[in-house]
């Protein structure tokens, strides 16, 4: 009879436990960033017992939150209904995402043992961000699975761990860690707002495009250096532009045709085919990023680094300004 009351307490303790640890955040607090694997571990957990019960779980966490507010705000093609309906959409079929779990748990172990246990992406981020800043102390890094490579939105980044990207070479987290935090300071300094894409006008796209820039153009450069020092800048195609010389020429020239059709034209109205137009920047061929960059890597090399990241406390368009003042020298 003891041996049985000593087993059913110790059975209990470990239920009791387990219990406890899925209650809980799972997260590693550095300074004023919070590195939060919530989301991950019970996708993990979920993916391993194909238990419904951690859909639901997952759906309350801050992280499925976060991915849910950004991919209704920039009208992302996913279930946008509920927390619940995007993370099912993330983690379903169960069969065909268990075939990448064995590369999640080691990218998982890589992020809290590479990015949150040397706090590495708030250490790189403060260099490129102004004298004196800190992040507020709610800031969080989440690490999901399944939603875009890793996006920012309130202040707050997500990375995540199921991208191919990282699959296939996972210090290429450290380095989107850099980017997408980078991000939340840049929002925090504009008191967590972003230019609304509900614009009408060429003088409204100017600024959108000035402000996007900036901010994808900051968040490519922060890890610049440390990805040149480990010889990493050949491992993302947006580094190799940057490298190309002669296509970089070619981008800032690109970008800067599309930047004065708007900005020279402030009373037009917005068609279809101006939406067109600047997709160049987003996404075909990511100019925001690269040219962004350029734009910062110039700034940084010529006018200082004190100067780059004050811009930040300024609008945009003056960090355009800053690099053409340079260029047209």
């Amino acid at each position: 009879m003891q041996k049985f009351l000593r087993f059913t307490i110790i059975l209990f303790t470990i239920q009791s436990l387990s219990v406890l640890a899925f209650g809980q955040s799972s997260s590693i607090k550095k300074g004023y960033v919070t590195y939060d694997f919530t989301f991950a571990e019970l996708a993990i957990q979920y993916l391993e017992t194909g238990d419904s019960g951690y859909l639901f779980k997952i759906a309350e966490t801050d992280a499925a939150r976060h991915i849910f507010n950004h991919a209704n705000k920039f009208n992302y093609d996913v279930p946008k209904g509920s927390t619940l309906a995007l993370v099912k959409y993330l983690l379903t079929p169960v069969e065909e995402k268990r075939k990448i779990l064995p590369g999640f748990k080691r990218n998982l172990q890589y992020a809290k043992d590479s990015i949150a246990g040397t706090d590495l992406a708030q250490t790189v981020c403060l260099k490129l961000l102004p004298k004196g800043f800190e992040y507020n102390g709610l800031t969080h890094l989440f690490f999901t699975f399944g939603y875009d490579l890793g996006v920012t939105i309130a202040g707050n980044a997500s990375i995540n761990l199921a991208h191919p990207h990282y699959l296939q070479d996972r210090r290429e987290l450290k380095y989107y860690s850099i980017h997408e935090l980078h991000h939340a300071g840049f929002l925090q300094l504009k008191n967590n707002t972003m230019v609304d894409l509900n614009i009408h006008t060429y003088s409204e796209m100017t600024t959108l495009i000035e402000y996007y820039t900036h901010l994808e153009g900051m968040g490519t450069y922060a890890p610049f250096d440390i990805r040149q020092n480990e010889h990493a800048l050949n491992a993302d195609h947006d580094y190799i532009v940057l490298q190309d010389t002669a296509l970089m020429r070619e981008q800032v020239k690109e970008y800067f045709t599309i930047y004065f059709y708007f900005k020279d034209n402030p009373q037009k109205t917005i068609t279809d085919q101006d939406w067109e137009k600047i997709s160049i920047l987003s996404d075909k061929k990511r100019l925001w990023y690269t040219v962004g960059a350029k734009m910062a890597k110039t700034i940084n090399e010529k006018l200082g680094r004190e100067k780059l990241t004050n811009l930040m406390l300024e609008p945009s368009v003056n960090f355009i300004k800053a690099y053409l003042t340079i260029k047209n020298k």
